[in-house]
């Protein structure tokens, strides 16, 4: 039987220009929906009506024209030590993250809960790494009419670590707290994923950021966290800033590290001292 080398050549070559054409396809389709990769909300009706079973404060937050980001506002029972400014993960809406305000409110924090543009019942969507400063800050702005800057502590989870540690950079609060911490989200998502960086236009570079932050910063992260590995993200932060980082490992805890006692035992033993 004779092997006809051309034509074996030339499927070869439609089937390799055909594999590029469908990278090249993902790639595009990556780099103009990114943001529907990054962010994935839960979106409430605006009329939607939040139910706890503690006492909060719906406050609707302008952040730019035409755009309002939905906030909770839960209040300790007990003479307030301060307030926590929470920046949730990438998942769900702050119907759900408010859920565990009775880990703050119990030690004596009272503590606001923000959903993200396209979050809940907040408005728009982001389109441009700015945005995401521009809308922390205004947060930020708006605590310190309603609060000292020294009684405030920034609080930030896995997404919500890089909003937070921007914040803490730009600002003086007491405290910074990150649960789960990337050391730049560009690279996160490029090591995660098959996308070269140069296709990623959020770089939010926490390992940045905290060169700035002249408050302690407190780092949990679970040692079972497969999502962001605490050895590629907490621990380089803490080798680049040693003097001005404290990590705690939860021990067996996955990326929802406020899901373990020892977590609560940590935080409650933290926020003791501020």
């Amino acid at each position: 039987m004779k092997i006809n080398f051309k034509k074996i050549g030339r499927r070869l070559v439609r089937m390799i220009v055909f594999i590029i054409v469908l990278i090249l396809a993902v790639y595009i389709f990556f780099y103009v929906k990114q943001e529907r990769f990054f962010f994935n909300p839960k979106v409430l009706d605006k009329e939607y009506v939040h139910i706890f079973d503690q006492p909060f404060e719906e406050i609707d937050i302008p952040v730019e024209k035409d755009v309002v980001l939905n906030t909770l506002l839960f209040k300790t029972d007990t003479v307030s030590k301060g307030i926590i400014l929470y920046f949730h993960g990438n998942g769900g809406a702050i119907h759900e993250w408010g859920e565990r305000a009775s880990l703050y409110t119990d030690n004596k924090y009272d503590i606001l809960f923000v959903d993200y543009r396209g979050y809940g019942k907040s408005d728009s969507f982001y389109e441009e790494e700015a945005e995401l400063y521009n809308d922390s800050q205004k947060i930020y702005d708006y605590i310190l009419t309603r609060y000292k800057e020294e009684d405030i502590i920034v609080l930030g989870f896995s997404l919500g670590t890089g909003f937070a540690s921007y914040t803490a950079s730009k600002n003086n609060p007491r405290l910074l707290i990150l649960e789960a911490p990337y050391y730049a989200w560009n690279e996160f998502i490029a090591n995660m994923a098959p996308v070269p960086l140069f296709l990623i236009n959020y770089e939010i570079p926490s390992y940045k950021f905290l060169k700035e932050v002249t408050c302690p910063i407190k780092i949990f992260h679970g040692t079972r966290d497969f999502l962001i590995k605490p050895e590629e993200h907490s621990k380089r932060l803490k080798d680049l800033y040693p003097e001005k980082i404290d990590v705690t490992l939860i021990k067996g805890g996955g990326h929802g590290v406020h899901l373990t006692k020892q977590y609560y035992d940590e935080l409650k033993e933290l926020l003791s001292k501020y």
